[in-house]
């Protein structure tokens, strides 16, 4: 679904907007009346509880991907639901209205990969620079996971950091 279709069934009243991000992603900006239930919660067994109101589901991250994975955990339990093409990346780049939470937001889930990663690329060239080369594995470890996760659009290490408590 295309986020100017969502907002305007939204404000029919005929969908329900669940929005499985993290809780930091969530805090920093969300469509105002979505549910929020993280995907890891949603894998865990948790059923959105907009399910028992009637109407449509639509689901909600940033850019598509764990919306679809939640829409696919979703199905083998018997709960229809559609996605919002391209996420809230979709819904801000249209200029459409997001509530934000009060307070400190933290850093988003991609910023948060993104520092660990340089970081450790850092670290593996230095110690490879400076004490064995065999360090040097390290960067072209992380680099390999860059790839995978440009190729299958799941990231591992943002996946591990979305289940830290100071992502929920």
């Amino acid at each position: 679904m295309k986020a100017t279709i969502l907002q305007q069934e939204q404000i029919a009243g005929r969908v329900q907007v669940i929005d499985v991000r993290s809780g930091g992603e969530w805090r920093s900006g969300h469509i105002a009346g979505a549910e929020h239930l993280p995907l890891a919660e949603i894998e865990g067994g948790q059923i959105p509880g907009s399910t028992a109101t009637g109407g449509a589901l639509v689901l909600v991250c940033q850019s598509g991907v764990r919306a679809a994975k939640a829409q696919l955990v979703l199905k083998g339990r018997g709960i229809e639901a559609d996605v919002l093409e391209g996420g809230m990346n979709a819904w801000v780049a249209a200029g459409l209205p997001q509530e934000q939470e009060e307070g400190r937001h933290g850093i988003s889930l991609m910023r948060q990969v993104q520092l660990i990663i340089g970081c450790i690329n850092l670290l593996g060239l230095w110690l490879g620079l400076s004490h064995s080369p065999w360090w040097l594995g390290i960067p072209l470890f992380t680099s390999i996971g860059l790839l995978v996760a440009g190729i299958t659009g799941t990231c591992g290490l943002a996946l591990l950091l979305a289940r830290m408590p100071w992502n929920r």
